[in-house]
């Protein structure tokens, strides 16, 4: 099981869940209380890290575009969306690499992270991108110029013009592990002075419930982080 995203009325989380002897990854939606468990996709393809779209839909990624990656033997996932129940898949994005962990802006636009690898370096651009919920108006939010690192998870801070993300090293560690940061596009793709590093933690899963406070799991653990980089546990597990 991953991906767990609550619903805006806080009533559902819908995730995705791999079944022991299956394969594929599906998208399944349950109630907060652990009832009305319910399958919304099913196939020969993967399909990960969805999210609530604000007019009922929902966006995610899936391997059902049929690529490969160019360079190794991994399938391709890129953005599409469906409707709430799981109906009316259709895709958004023409990208020939990955698209990763597309999340909702204020604005509606949907902020994903895109394997930009169009007579570029195989590994070095893996930036922040947006896109309208119908796909349309594709655009680099932040980082495409740049050679560096991978740009993931990233979710608009409340209150902001900013989001916080994962800076993680290289082409990418396992479970998207690299440090907190926060950048905004308010001085356009390419400053990399908008890009601001909270301490050197390594850490994944970011989430932001003020301009100061940052949830995050780290190891076993779950901390909360200040913008100034300081954290303390949440909880921590020994398991």
């Amino acid at each position: 099981i991953r991906d767990p995203k609550v619903h805006y009325d806080a009533r559902k989380i819908l995730f995705s869940y791999r079944k022991g002897g299956i394969a594929q990854f599906h998208l399944y939606e349950i109630n907060v209380d652990g009832s009305g468990l319910k399958q919304l996709t099913d196939g020969i393809y993967d399909d990960l890290e969805a999210t609530y779209m604000p007019d009922g839909g929902i966006a995610f990624v899936s391997g059902r575009v049929k690529r490969w990656v160019n360079c190794w033997l991994v399938q391709v996932a890129v953005l599409h969306r469906c409707d709430g129940d799981g109906k009316n898949i259709r895709q958004l994005s023409a990208n020939i690499e990955q698209d990763n962990t597309p999340w909702v802006l204020p604005d509606g636009r949907i902020l994903f992270t895109r394997w930009e690898y169009v007579d570029r370096n195989q590994v070095s651009f893996h930036h922040l991108w947006t896109c309208n919920p119908d796909g349309t108006n594709q655009t680099v939010y932040f980082g495409n110029m740049h050679r560096g690192s991978l740009f993931i998870d990233a979710k608009p801070i409340p209150g902001t013009n900013r989001v916080v993300l994962i800076d993680s090293p290289g082409h990418g560690r396992r479970e998207h592990q690299g440090r907190l940061a926060t950048v905004t596009d308010q001085f356009g793709p390419d400053d990399k002075s908008a890009m601001k590093h909270l301490g050197n933690l390594q850490c994944r899963d970011p989430y932001a419930v003020s301009k100061d406070c940052f949830i995050v799991a780290s190891a076993r653990s779950i901390k909360v982080v200040n913008a100034a980089g300081k954290a303390m546990d949440l909880h921590s597990s020994k398991i």
